[in-house]
């Protein structure tokens, strides 16, 4: 009975032992992301893993494009698991207006001063931050079509039929290049001396002209992925390309040249949004203020991932050169959100009354 309290003392250190795997099992919180399924290696290097190791989190993804993810949203509601949520402008603001979003706090987030102001609430309701800007413009075959590409409308010169791509109506850039080529053919209408100032976001032209560009196609495309294969695999020649995918086009090892229309490019940004279903706000905001870090930032853009909104980040020329940076966030256009959602429904079975054939 002598060694009783030293057995006791034993049984407390062992018990203690075999609890302490399942306390800190306990303390690692999951935090549900809704993101596409695009470079995902890279941003687990520069974004997932850091952040999980510095919070003691564990990151589930959901991923798809913008209209798949949505939809999942919004058939769940309040009772979807998901946490925060990536979407472009466009899709944030339905999603906004579904109430699917909470309001974000500002003094919650230490970084939201280095970043650009039209990124610090791009819908004017705090709806989401803008943790990279976008560009839509025009990437080509130069070693394969011998006449310069300089404008929207080249899209539907005879030279390129059964080489065009153009992506879906419901992707993210799928009304922007409808109202692009429209504003090409407008400019081409217009008399000399004459200048076009207001985009039209009836595209009325393109629409009359939508026949004619289906000639073109060899099919459009859905995920950036998919726009890849078809220029690795000498199917597309010319393409309307969303800049977050010029590394991996490049990568092709084709002779590529990119090219900023006569009418301009369209920029937008990709936002992050807190859901209202989800109660680990507190989370949410590490995770948004995380992303927009310099470090972050600066990690994305050298990867040609992620064009930077964090106003402190500086890149080589070269890199700057292949992103949306410097001179061109002076003179990108921003389409309106609100105009162009209004829409979409309407511009849909439209779409697919003269693509589906």
């Amino acid at each position: 009975m002598k060694n009783r309290p030293f057995i006791l003392l034993l049984l407390v250190v062992l018990l203690l032992g075999s609890l302490a795997p399942l306390a800190t099992a306990q303390d690692t919180q999951t935090l549900t992301v809704s993101i596409w399924g695009f470079n995902l290696d890279i941003l687990d290097e520069n974004v997932f893993a850091p952040f999980e190791e510095l919070h003691n989190v564990e990151i589930v993804l959901d991923t798809g494009n913008n209209s798949d993810r949505l939809a999942r949203l919004q058939a769940e509601g309040e009772n979807s698991s998901i946490d925060v949520a990536h979407f472009a402008t466009q899709f944030t603001h339905i999603a906004n207006e579904a109430g699917l979003l909470q309001a974000y706090d500002p003094e919650k987030l230490e970084n939201l001063h280095e970043v650009y102001d039209w990124a610090q609430d791009p819908l004017g309701n705090l709806a989401g931050v803008g943790y990279t800007v976008n560009s839509l413009g025009l990437i080509y075959r130069s070693d394969l079509i011998e006449a310069e590409v300089s404008s929207w409308a080249d899209l539907l010169r005879d030279d390129v039929a059964g080489f065009a791509t153009i992506p879906e109506m419901s992707t993210t850039f799928g009304p922007a290049a409808l109202i692009m080529i429209d504003r090409a053919l407008a400019m081409q209408a217009l008399d000399e001396g004459e200048e076009l100032d207001a985009i039209n976001y009836d595209a009325d032209m393109a629409w009359e002209a939508l026949p004619q560009l289906a000639d073109n196609l060899v099919t459009t495309y859905i995920r950036s992925s998919e726009l890849t294969t078809l220029v690795q695999e000498e199917e597309v020649r010319i393409a309307p390309y969303a800049s977050f995918a010029v590394g991996n086009l490049l990568n092709t090892g084709h002779e590529l040249s990119t090219v900023v229309p006569a009418e301009g490019i369209v920029g937008q940004t990709n936002m992050i949004s807190i859901t209202s279903a989800t109660d680990k706000v507190d989370l949410a905001h590490a995770y948004i203020d995380w992303f927009i870090s310099h470090d972050v930032q600066e990690a994305e853009a050298l990867d040609l991932i992620d064009s930077p909104v964090n106003a402190t980040v500086e890149l080589p020329e070269d890199i700057c050169a292949l992103l949306t940076c410097g001179e061109m966030l002076d003179t990108m256009i921003v389409l309106d959100q609100a105009e162009v959602s209004d829409r979409l429904e309407d511009w849909l079975e439209r779409w697919n009354e003269v693509m589906v054939r």
